[in-house]
């Protein structure tokens, strides 16, 4: 991932009130567990963090609770557990703040559900998907809506999923960050985005010489090399759009040849407890764990042994 910077509103830890009866737990507890609030007349500053692969760190002297943090300090984010969208802020190992997606009120609703997941496979809204009708934009896509196939002609979808990871979530959890194909990289004809998790089709002289296979499919995260392959950052946050089939496809998106989504038990994994139940609710799990994938699929780790 090229470095990006990113500002981000960070409230000092002693303009954040808890009880003293919590005097003594750590703060991740206490936030997730407790009511915080913000002192009169907090305000939150503003952060510069550099942004690369995995890590984060500051990328201009920051000053918080009287102290100066000083830049290229390492940085961590993290979601306290329970909360719609509040994060604690650590540079090295200190807890030094929090900042906030939205509203402090809405930050400290009840997270519905688990927080995003990062085995996620998916495509980025704006993904142009090839139907009998056109290309379609992926968010536009209802169950019911036929889409075209590279083997099996036009078929239905079975369910469509979205899921909302604000940028937040995204310096929290760096395995939700989109993976972003150049043009032309994987015949795509404009810039394409997917999930890491999302597995492409590769169906040249790759497949043969490296599988013994005319054609496998890859996780997309396997495919980065920085340079037309990359991951990026999306300032506003991402919205992911999962396609399910009524059996595995290969769909072409942006021109691209990629898989519609593979319930298997990686799949599922990255599904919150209510999109799993909605899916059962079409197709029992057992019956979605025994779904056969389109064509062989090629593990991570052994992709990117061979630098595929």
């Amino acid at each position: 991932m090229v470095a990006e910077r990113i500002t981000v509103g960070v409230y000092a830890l002693d303009h954040v009130l808890l009880p003293r009866a919590a005097a003594g737990r750590g703060w991740a507890l206490r936030l997730a567990e407790l009511d915080p609030a913000l002192a009169p007349g907090a305000v939150a500053v503003g952060v510069v963090l550099e942004v690369m692969v995995e890590d984060l760190a500051l990328a201009e002297p920051a000053l918080l609770g009287g102290v100066v943090h000083a830049a290229g300090l390492r940085v961590a984010i993290e979601r306290v557990l329970g909360r719609a969208g509040l994060f604690l802020i650590r540079v090295g190992t200190k807890p030094i703040g929090v900042t906030i997606s939205g509203t402090w009120e809405a930050a400290l609703s009840p997270l519905a559900g688990p927080a995003p997941l990062a085995g996620l496979a998916a495509y980025v809204a704006g993904t142009l998907i090839d139907t009998p009708d056109g290309l379609r934009p992926v968010e536009a896509l209802l169950a019911g809506d036929v889409v075209t196939t590279l083997a099996n002609g036009s078929r239905p979808l079975l369910w469509v999923g979205r899921r909302r990871v604000t940028v937040l979530d995204l310096l929290a959890e760096p395995g939700l960050r989109p993976v972003e194909f150049a043009p032309g990289v994987v015949a795509n004809i404009r810039p394409l985005l997917v999930s890491p998790q999302q597995r492409m089709l590769i169906d040249d002289w790759r497949a043969e010489v490296y599988f013994g296979e005319d054609r496998v499919l890859v996780a997309a995260q396997a495919l980065i090399d920085d340079l037309a392959t990359r991951v990026v950052l999306p300032l506003d946050g991402v919205e992911y759009v999962i396609l399910l089939c009524d059996r595995h496809e290969v769909l072409l998106a942006e021109g691209a040849l990629s898989e519609s989504f593979h319930p298997g038990e990686i799949g599922l994994s990255g599904l919150t407890q209510g999109e799993r139940a909605e899916v059962e609710a079409l197709i029992p799990e057992a019956e979605l764990l025994r779904r056969r994938a389109a064509f062989p699929i090629v593990r991570t780790a052994e992709a990117r042994a061979l630098r595929l």
